[in-house]
């Protein structure tokens, strides 16, 4: 969802000479337990309609309409309907990621011929240093790190107004709810809203260079990036975010810090193409590793209890009211509150990543699965590591201000 550094516009509006722009937008979060759709949260869904309207406002400075589409039953049949009534034989489009998307494509293929474009990578996947993916992160890092080959980025094309499309745009009523006033995620959703981001966090605060030292901190807005939301819904594109790294440590300052946001960059790039490898395999219980399923005993109260912050642990409880409230955790929260579901609470670790991908104003389909078969250890692990919440509250919340916060106040409806 942007103008800037996107390969898939800027491909069609170089090969071809009538353009209809179309967004899909998800009203629902999907589950890939039982089949069955859930509601979106609150928090999710308007970061979402903020940054589609955002879009659907840049091009109509272009005179550019952009039509918005549900993602429901009538989806395919008013492609198809578009289709017919411009006469579109070609489709381009972002690389799917996830099994929907994969479908969609997949009809979309029955309509039109179908151009796919890497608009979410940092490196090519055709040119990757290696032939087969490694298993765990750190070769993988070394090899990318050793020949590493960002592509440049693209540039904005020479929008030109095909004809008015308004017809087909559904309507969608954007709902703003109140910012809780402890959230570490005030922000809204768009390609306009994440340049303003960047830019403060690496050249008006330069928060970038303690990175490392605040980026398991608990509370406030500049403890870490917060660009997760905007890469995850394309308002950012993660060659974007590298090129403004290496312009501030050339311009400012490189140090270990500057370093730590690039690492990150590379963990995201990782969880791409695992779960692309991987398939569905990401939702199945022994995840991607070929091994017996854990036992689960999946007590529903206790499950319930989570999902409220309602715990015997304070630490976890504080996370799960803050991620409620806001649709926002830290990193240093949600590893916590995940190895407390599977290894103390003994609960599917599906449960919970599907409870986050609910929530999630970041959420994204590889990083949030990937990570939650990481933690339940099932994933690309060398070793399950479970984490002591009574210690990591010492450790990160030792004066209890981050559970007072939390656990003393009360979530907005």
């Amino acid at each position: 969802m942007r103008l800037q550094d996107n390969p898939s516009l800027y491909y069609a509006y170089f090969h071809f000479w009538k353009v209809v722009p179309v967004l899909i937008i998800p009203e629902t979060a999907n589950t890939h337990l039982n089949g069955i759709e859930q509601e979106m949260g609150k928090f999710r869904q308007q970061f979402l309609l903020e940054a589609a309207l955002d879009l659907k406002a840049s091009l109509a400075k272009e005179n550019i309409d952009l039509i918005l589409l549900k993602k429901d039953e009538n989806l395919i049949p008013t492609l198809k309907e578009i289709c017919n009534a411009y006469e579109i034989e070609h489709t381009v489009t972002s690389y799917p990621r996830g099994t929907y998307e994969g479908n969609i494509l997949g009809a979309l293929c029955e309509l039109t011929a179908v151009f796919t474009c890497e608009d979410d990578n940092l490196v090519a996947m055709d040119e990757l240093p290696f032939t087969e993916l490694p298993k765990v992160f750190t070769p993988f890092r070394k090899e990318i790190e050793a020949n590493l080959d960002v592509r440049d980025m693209t540039q904005k094309p020479l929008l030109k107004k095909f004809k008015d499309c308004h017809k087909f745009t559904d309507s969608f009523e954007l709902i703003q709810h109140p910012k809780h006033p402890n959230s570490a995620f005030p922000f809204t959703g768009g390609e306009a809203a994440a340049h303003k981001r960047l830019n403060y966090y690496l050249w008006e605060s330069k928060s970038i260079l303690d990175y490392k030292q605040t980026r398991n901190e608990l509370i406030g807005e500049n403890y870490s990036s917060k660009l997760s939301a905007y890469l995850a819904l394309g308002n950012l594109s993660p060659v974007q975010v590298y090129y403004a790294i290496k312009d501030f440590e050339a311009q400012v300052e490189k140090n270990d810090s500057t370093y730590w946001l690039l690492f990150e960059l590379l963990w995201r790039e990782y969880f791409i193409l695992i779960a692309l490898q991987a398939q569905t395999k990401i939702y199945s219980p022994q995840g991607i590793q070929n091994k017996k399923a854990k036992s689960y005993t999946n007590n529903i109260q206790k499950f319930e209890q989570w999902c409220t912050g309602n715990t015997e642990h304070p630490f976890i409880n504080a996370n799960m009211k803050e991620f409620v409230a806001t649709g926002y955790m830290s990193n240093r929260g949600r590893q916590n509150v995940a190895s407390y579901l599977v290894h103390h609470l003994k609960i599917d670790w599906r449960w919970g990543a599907t409870f986050f991908e609910k929530h999630l104003i970041d959420y994204d389909i590889s990083l949030n699965w990937c990570n939650w078969m990481y933690v339940a250890g099932v994933g690309n692990n060398t070793r399950n590591k479970v984490f002591n919440p009574t210690l990591q509250q010492e450790r990160y919340d030792p004066e209890n201000a981050y559970c007072s916060l939390w656990n003393g106040s009360i979530g907005l409806d």
